[in-house]
């Protein structure tokens, strides 16, 4: 029984290398076959030597905690020994006071903590809180132990893809970073447009994949300016019709650069299109809504925005709030109503919504004039 028990464990956990997805089958699933009242995922943070866990108390509140590994807590203990842990009477122990406030609230019985270990490296630890009056057999420990390893190989793998991915976006930053080297407003206009366009997809909540994409993309989204002459991009002052017509060429001047790299088609159609508007006005394709690939409409947003807000030789950058109620004006022309819904909720969380500034500017405007 068993048997078939684990291979199923096993094709739940093995269907998507996404960590919260794991977590969450992982944790809902050893819940139910080792009958416990409640199972916490811990996972080890190697810079900082800390067990990390979200998980959901008995009012569906998300908590998060975190713990040092030592001998001092039950996660830290099975951690600090990359040991099974099995604790008969947990209230009775000292360490009982370290556990989260929902936990001590629990009518429960036995705790069984289990490390997550590949190759000899510490992943995490496993926490299953027993029912009252029920307690961990040995072949439950044998059973568990056996769910478990097959929890570390799946997160091993998740983790191994979270850093290639990293990887990618940090040579994707540095591809786009060489721009800076013609043009040192494009670097840091890049850095900014990634962070907005991230804080925007956050607030979409996309996919871990597609916000992968989006931030990828947005570090390239310049990528084409190093095809455009030095003079363009170095010139101090507004560019004249035909310059501008050379520099409407750089998202797709970017897509031939990258059009050949097979597996990253959302990324460099985030690139090609960033210029593009729902009304149809947008270059070089003149794409309307509905063509507009979401990852494009995401930095199209971020990269006008941060457009407004930084100073150049031939003006001065706008200040913030004047810059979000100009985005906010352009909804269903320029911009996506959607994408615009979104950076307006995450801009209101971040210092540099104040509105009653905005209130003071207008006042101060219409004083001088």
């Amino acid at each position: 029984m068993h048997d078939e028990e684990i291979l199923e464990f096993g094709r739940l956990l093995f269907s998507s290398l996404d960590f919260k997805h794991i977590q969450k089958k992982a944790v809902g699933r050893l819940k139910k076959l080792l009958n416990c009242s409640h199972v916490s995922l811990y996972t080890y943070d190697q810079k900082k030597a800390t067990l990390e866990t979200s998980t959901t108390d008995t009012k569906g509140h998300e908590v998060h905690s975190s713990l040092p590994v030592d001998e001092f807590s039950f996660a830290g203990y099975c951690a600090h020994f990359s040991a099974i842990f099995h604790v008969k009477s947990p209230k009775d122990d000292i360490r009982f006071a370290r556990e989260p406030e929902y936990i001590r609230e629990l009518d429960l019985g036995e705790f069984l903590l289990m490390p997550l270990v590949f190759n000899g490296d510490l992943l995490g630890v496993i926490k299953t809180v027993g029912v009252a009056g029920a307690n961990f057999s040995e072949t439950d420990i044998e059973f568990a132990k056996l769910l478990v390893d097959q929890l570390a190989i799946c997160v091993q793998n998740s983790k191994l893809l979270q850093k290639v991915h990293e990887q990618f976006v940090q040579i994707f930053a540095a591809m786009g970073d060489a721009i800076s080297k013609k043009d040192p407003y494009t670097g840091g206009h890049t850095k900014r447009v990634s962070m907005f366009s991230e804080m925007i997809a956050k607030e979409l909540h996309l996919s871990p994949q597609e916000l992968l994409d989006v931030r990828m993309s947005a570090a390239l989204h310049d990528i084409g300016k190093i095809g455009v002459p030095d003079y363009i991009l170095q010139k101090k002052a507004p560019l004249n019709d035909e310059e501008f017509q050379i520099m409407k060429e750089h998202p797709r001047i970017g897509f031939e650069i990258l059009q050949h790299i097979e597996g990253i088609e959302a990324v460099t159609s985030g690139m090609r299109f960033h210029h593009e508007r729902p009304d149809g006005k947008g270059y070089p394709y003149g794409m309307k809504e509905g063509e507009i690939p979401l990852c494009a409409q995401i930095i199209s947003v971020a990269d006008t925005f941060d457009a407004m807000i930084s100073t150049r030789p031939y003006r001065k950058g706008l200040p913030p709030m004047v810059a979000f109620e100009e985005i906010l004006k352009n909804v269903g022309t320029q911009f996506s109503s959607v994408v615009v819904e979104a950076f307006k909720s995450g801009f209101k969380k971040t210092s540099m919504y104040r509105p009653d500034g905005l209130t003071n500017l207008m006042t101060n405007i219409k004083k001088a004039g």
